[in-house]
């Protein structure tokens, strides 16, 4: 099949490997959504050397970790693999980083519990399947309810993106292939099933080309620098415009979690969004053929022409009405009514896994006005589809239940009604 991964992005990094890129913003993941999905970065005083090595003087946890001491790069940015074989029962996860950047991710909180995390839904509620033209997909063996957790999954290997900025992809590849086999066996050979996506000229070429191909920015996880992170089965799901499936990675236990948008029958198709599906037609096209080499043939993409025209106009006026319910100045025309016919359009378009994002923006609508009753009402539709779908360490999660918790007390409240 035809991964997720964000390739544009993983190319450009490995191009410009002189032309170290500054976030201006730590922790931070990138996304769409009205208020940055923020990273809850812990910091870690765990004593470590310049050589890629943990201090001996670090905790049980931070002991955990086998620093192989396989690097590549100089001596003031010396890149490593460090392995954890025991992290979540053993499934094993293995960094490629600087020892001071592993330093503060294995003070994560993930790595500092010893109680057993179920990662295992069994039986599972998939099968893998071949599709014409896509390759191998995920289909439903039963009936699976909206907000049903599918599969959580951690990762088997996490690559620094600096690492990919200033090194070769020769030395990234050798750094890979020291990085997979030092994982436990299982785990291991699950990632080499992986899709390469074309053929490899050896072993390293082929985990680069794997990960390249399948894997997932999942964050600052040192505070400082994003990482792409490789899933075993995750990457399975193909990409519709209209996903059946939404994802996010919880940063409390490193788990990318899978889950229902809606109802899914047996034998239908387990999909996520590669792309933002808030976007007409032809860019959704243009997007999904320039950065992952196909073109879309889901059921949104395949309509007719009168019904994918509808679909646009739907989604020209939502990104309308974001700009319109966003200005908070005097002259907004943004109205209670406007933001329920947002909800109405999203419900319409079938983008079900970013409808707090439209909850979100009514709730502030009705606080504006000081309709308390209505305020809370979409303020906790947004709130628990936020916690459940996009992750409950969010912003705007909190955000709203600050104002659930004291609506008079809240910044917005009545901010829409001026003085005359």
């Amino acid at each position: 099949m035809l991964r997720l991964f964000l390739v544009s992005q993983f190319t450009l990094a490995l191009a410009y490997q002189t032309h170290l890129h500054q976030e201006s913003q730590t922790c931070a993941v990138p996304n769409l959504f009205l208020i940055p999905r923020i990273q809850s970065c812990v910091p870690s005083e765990a004593p470590h050397d310049g050589d890629g090595n943990i201090s001996s003087k670090a905790s049980s946890p931070l002991k955990a970790w086998r620093p192989s001491g396989f690097c590549r790069g100089v001596k003031a940015e010396k890149f490593c693999v460090f392995t954890n074989p025991t992290f979540n029962q053993g499934e094993g996860i293995s960094v490629v980083t600087t020892g001071e950047s592993m330093a503060t991710i294995a003070g994560r909180p993930a790595f500092f519990t010893d109680e057993a995390v179920t990662s295992d839904l069994k039986p599972t509620p998939y099968r893998e399947e071949e599709f014409e033209g896509k390759g191998i997909g995920l289909v439903a063996t039963r009936t699976i309810r909206m907000g049903e957790l599918i599969m959580a999954r951690t990762p088997g290997i996490m690559v620094n993106e600096k690492a990919i900025q200033v090194l070769g992809r020769k030395a990234i590849s050798e750094l890979l292939v020291r990085a997979v086999n030092d994982l436990p066996k299982h785990h291991r050979e699950t990632l080499l099933n992986l899709s390469s996506h074309s053929s490899a000229a050896d072993a390293g070429d082929l985990i680069f080309k794997i990960l390249q191909t399948n894997s997932f920015r999942t964050g600052y996880h040192d505070g400082v620098n994003p990482f792409y992170s490789l899933f075993a089965e995750v990457s399975r799901a193909n990409h519709a415009c209209r996903p059946t499936c939404a994802y996010y990675f919880d940063h409390t236990d490193f788990f990318q979690k899978v889950l229902a948008v809606r109802d899914i029958t047996a034998g239908e198709e387990l999909s996520i969004a590669y792309y933002d599906p808030l976007q007409t037609h032809s860019t959704r096209q243009e997007k999904l053929k320039k950065e992952w080499g196909f073109q879309c043939s889901c059921e949104r993409c395949s309509a007719n022409a009168s019904t994918i025209a509808e679909s646009d106009e739907r989604v020209v006026q939502i990104q309308k009405l974001w700009k319109e319910l966003d200005d908070h100045s005097a002259a907004s025309t943004a109205t209670p009514e406007r933001a329920e016919l947002l909800v109405s359009l999203y419900e319409r378009e079938g983008i079900l896994g970013r409808i707090n994002e439209a909850y979100y923006r009514a709730a502030i609508e009705y606080i504006g006005i000081g309709d308390i009753a209505n305020a809370t009402k979409y303020a906790k539709l947004c709130a628990e589809h936020g916690q459940l779908f996009i992750g409950p360490d969010r912003p705007f999660v909190k955000n709203m239940q600050d104002l659930i918790a004291a609506p008079t007390k809240y910044p917005k409240w009545k901010f829409r009604i001026r003085d005359i």
